[in-house]
């Protein structure tokens, strides 16, 4: 293979190659992202390109190559289906950075990828092979949210909005394309996600849900237990008192009060932790039956002497303590999605979403079961789990 003369100019092709007893003329297009109006257009402007030099050169044949960042199957039917129907007869041609070439049409060279040498497998990485990471919880929050209609909003905070592929995800989210393309791409080789008429659903809810419960009650988390420096009331009421003063958007709280307590997105101002109620106490604030005498629990982004004093509470033995601080190890998952509620008192309070309460209450020793299941009779059975289709009855 050689460089054209003139490589680079527009009447030179890339490269001139001799295959067997017959010369190609070379195009090349560097695809910076491998989607499908990307590819089309690349191989598209290589092939009139080369099939313009050909014209020119007797006996010679177009040969249009798409550098790519990795050759993968998807990759290769994207490009292959567009030649299939634009160009049937022309060979194509896809190179990797890491030196792998596939070759289409080329006599003797259609068995496939040719690597430059041995490489080594790639192990996958974590969050490859973990739907449950910190943003893959929020992602499928995200997808639950629509099931969350009128009053039911709100027990989660995120975007109600239509979501076709991973892209929008990602948009509705707020996370990267990369992450949600991964999430998606693992959830549906697990079979929990499927093309559906509104778009984008997750599948299989039940099963799901109870393996995301199994890697919640997995991961080890921090927890402190903490006092009142001042108690002035009951510790539940002072919790909820000191929580009312969080910096939560002011626009929001407006548009809180002005939509029959629904709240889609919670914004929480200043550089401290974010904080909101967790398990027991969260599902008593969200309006549902509770455990009686259950320990009060909150979730606290960071854990310092300075963020509890900044609640009135300090660290105190466990004969003496009156809340239980968690640090939550899956903290997006667990503020973005947390909601505000509404007290006896009139206070608005950032509380848990109702199923990351369902999750942390589920396996707790203090009668968890019991709330857990409390909650899905009178919520989750409504929304969640009521739409399941009929794999999941299966």
């Amino acid at each position: 293979m050689r460089p054209g003369e003139g490589a680079g100019r527009h009447d030179q092709p890339d490269f001139e190659a001799t295959l067997g007893e017959r010369r190609y003329l070379i195009e090349f297009k560097a695809a910076g992202r491998n989607r499908s109006e990307i590819l089309h257009g690349l191989v598209a402007a290589a092939l009139m390109q080369a099939r313009r030099h050909a014209a020119n050169t007797p006996g010679a044949k177009a040969l249009p190559i798409v550098a790519v960042s990795g050759i993968t199957d998807r990759t290769e039917r994207l490009v292959r289906d567009w030649m299939e129907r634009e160009a049937p007869d022309a060979a194509w041609g896809l190179i990797s950075r890491d030196g792998e070439l596939l070759l289409r049409g080329v006599p003797g060279l259609e068995a496939g990828v040719v690597r430059r040498g041995p490489t080594r497998p790639r192990l996958p990485r974590q969050h490859e092979l973990d739907p449950f990471t910190d943003l893959g919880q929020w992602l499928a929050k995200v997808l639950l949210a629509r099931r969350f209609r009128g009053a039911d909003r709100r027990f989660l905070s995120a975007p109600q909005v239509p979501i076709r592929r991973a892209r929008h995800l990602a948009q509705a989210a707020n996370v990267s394309e990369p992450t949600s393309a991964r999430w998606v791409k693992l959830m549906r080789e697990r079979g929990f996600l499927e093309d559906g008429r509104d778009g984008l659903s997750l599948v299989r809810t039940r099963e799901f849900l109870e393996q995301w419960r199994r890697a919640n009650g997995a991961v080890p988390r921090r927890e402190v237990v903490a006092r009142f420096v001042l108690p002035s009331a009951a510790p539940d009421q002072q919790l909820r008192a000191a929580l009312a003063r969080a910096p939560i958007s002011r626009q929001v709280v407006s548009e809180l009060r002005s939509s029959s307590g629904v709240s889609t997105t919670v914004e929480w101002n200043g550089d401290g932790p974010r904080a909101c109620l967790a398990l027991f106490e969260a599902a008593s604030a969200l309006g549902g039956k509770h455990v009686i005498g259950a320990p009060i629990h909150l979730y606290l982004e960071s854990i310092t002497d300075a963020s509890l004093q900044a609640l009135g509470l300090a660290r105190s033995n466990e004969q003496d303590g009156q809340v239980r601080v968690i640090e939550p190890a899956r903290p997006e998952s667990v503020f973005r999605a947390m909601v505000l509620a509404q007290t006896r008192q009139e206070l608005l309070v950032p509380v848990c979403d109702i199923i990351q309460t369902w999750l942390d209450v589920a396996d707790h020793p203090a009668r968890g079961k019991e709330q857990a299941d409390e909650i899905e009779r009178s919520v989750l059975s409504r929304t969640i789990f009521a739409e399941q289709g009929h794999a999941d009855d299966a």
